[in-house]
């Protein structure tokens, strides 16, 4: 059978999106896959690019090597002028493997850039920025810079041609830059400085993205599966499903199915409560239906 939502769960998940800031994973998206509001962001961040022009942006960006690698999928992805590659993310829960993932993340932006026969000097610098909700690193750092430089025989330093940039929007401190600051007060707890343009002009575009009556139902009913996922795995160890991992997510799956959910919603579901790829989601789904 499938569950049905009370009117106050529904009543929350509603309240969810109107109360949500730009640490809100689903907003962050909506909100900065719109030039107006992504481009004057990396400039703050990365003023020393000179950003002009977008020519590219992207959200939800795919990269897989092979068919049977891991895939990895991008919150923003865009391309300035000078064919410069930024990938932009919005990470809350820390998993430790921020450095890791950052890693994987700029071999493949690296990866796509080149066809076979290419020469490599047609390699452009990638540039990989974090905004966390959390200390990423224990430094207890509010900005991390990571560089990997090229360098001439002569021993001229070459631009560097992968960046990393952790800003840590959970803290406030007073070392950073005021520009940061802001910036982070906003994505933190929605703090609007009528001094800012930038600030400003996120507000517009957040409170703009809000009234989208497409995306508020898209929000609402990823929280309301988020919320049927924690309820279908409850339902999994009380029904003495705990013997490892695959069992507790066949069961989440199979009873997500009884619901009546449809397939893909399952699988997206159960990658997101998981942390797991859409792939290995999609296998684990595959595995119960062959099972049946």
């Amino acid at each position: 059978m499938r569950r049905r939502h009370t009117k106050a769960q529904l009543a929350a998940a509603a309240r969810a999106w109107d109360e949500a800031t730009l640490s809100n994973d689903y907003l962050f998206n909506r909100v900065m896959q719109q030039k107006q509001a992504l481009l004057p962001t990396l400039q703050r961040l990365v003023p020393e690019l000179a950003i002009k022009k977008l020519v590219y942006i992207t959200t939800q960006h795919s990269f897989k090597a092979t068919y049977d690698s891991r895939s990895f999928r991008l919150d923003i992805f865009a391309e300035d002028q000078n064919g410069r590659r930024l990938d932009l993310e919005m990470q809350v829960v820390n998993h430790h493997d921020l450095l890791k993932r950052a890693a994987c993340y700029q071999a493949m932006m690296i990866d796509e850039q080149l066809e076979e026969g290419d020469f490599y000097q047609r390699l452009r610098p990638v540039y990989v920025i974090f905004i966390t909700m959390f200390d990423p690193f224990g430094g207890h750092h509010q900005v991390d810079h990571h560089r990997l430089y090229s360098e001439h025989a002569d021993q001229q330093r070459l631009p560097s041609l992968v960046n990393y940039l952790f800003l840590n929007a959970a803290s406030d401190d007073e070392t950073t830059p005021p520009a940061l600051r802001r910036l982070c007060a906003f994505i933190r707890d929605g703090t609007v400085d009528p001094s800012d343009p930038l600030i400003l002009k996120l507000e517009q575009v957040q409170r703009k993205a809000k009234q989208n009556k497409k995306w508020r139902r898209e929000a609402m009913r990823y929280n309301l599966a988020a919320q049927d996922a924690k309820w279908a795995e409850l339902q999994a160890k009380e029904q003495g499903m705990e013997e490892g991992m695959d069992q507790t997510m066949l069961a989440m799956i199979e009873t997500l199915a009884e619901q009546g959910m449809p397939k893909e919603q399952i699988i997206t579901t159960i990658a997101k409560a998981r942390k797991l790829s859409l792939l290995a989601a999609r296998q684990y789904y595959n595995q119960l239906m062959l099972s049946k």
